[in-house]
């Protein structure tokens, strides 16, 4: 992704955090000079969110739904993301927020990211209702139940 941006010459920052990334990941450790910053672990994420104009989910591969990506939605972030990074996430309920992009395409993703710096819609009520731990518990019990 970086290279791609960088040719588009804007001034950017690409700020990665994260647990138990694979160790090739500290390698990005020598690309400060490139714009990226490789964090690693924080113990507040919350700080980061706060902090960055949009957050990026690049997964090409790993299941299950991506609570990060989530938590980012709910600081009401414009998110570019891969389809797979993107599993369990209904983007219906996003208000255009995130923006999905199909396998490797590079390209495209580095573009829906200058797109998504643009996007001035919030979060809409019905997604914090559909993502309340209590609303997620009453609709796993009632599938318990029948």
């Amino acid at each position: 992704i970086n290279p791609v941006i960088q040719s588009f010459n804007i001034n950017y920052r690409i700020i990665i955090c994260g647990k138990n990334l694979p160790v090739e990941m500290n390698e990005l450790q020598h690309y400060a000079d490139k714009n990226i910053i490789y964090a690693g672990f924080v113990n507040d994420i919350s700080v980061y969110f706060k902090g960055v104009d949009i957050f990026i989910n690049p997964l090409t591969d790993g299941g299950g739904i991506k609570t990060k990506l989530v938590e980012a939605l709910g600081y009401d972030l414009n998110v570019v993301s891969t389809i797979n990074g993107a599993i369990g996430v209904n983007d219906q309920l996003c208000n255009g927020k995130l923006l999905l992009v199909a396998g490797n395409n590079w390209r495209l993703f580095a573009t829906k990211m200058l797109e998504a710096t643009g996007i001035s819609a919030t979060i809409p009520e019905k997604y914090f209702d559909y993502f309340y731990w209590e609303n997620i518990i009453k609709k796993a019990a009632d599938i318990i139940k029948n």
